[in-house]
């Protein structure tokens, strides 16, 4: 029976790892953080991370990104 409790354990644990990275990902290049919660479900999670760091950030964080660094240097 313990080892039933430690696999349903590991099954969460696992399961919200799946949640928490792409949310994390998608947040720091300004996507999606829903979108790619299902890109990262339907693919598979190495995929899903292998797209989302090919496509980097959205062009309005890069945008945003130029702008702070203005107003930081200014």
């Amino acid at each position: 029976m313990e080892d039933t409790h430690i696999y349903i354990l590991a099954g969460i644990i696992i399961f919200l790892l799946l949640i928490y990275l792409p949310i994390t990902m998608a947040r720091k290049r300004g996507r999606s953080a829903f979108g790619w919660v299902l890109v990262f479900w339907i693919l598979n999670p190495l995929w899903g991370a292998i797209l989302l760091l090919i496509l980097g950030d959205s062009s309005k964080k890069i945008k945003e990104d130029i702008m702070k660094e203005i107003n930081h240097n200014q």
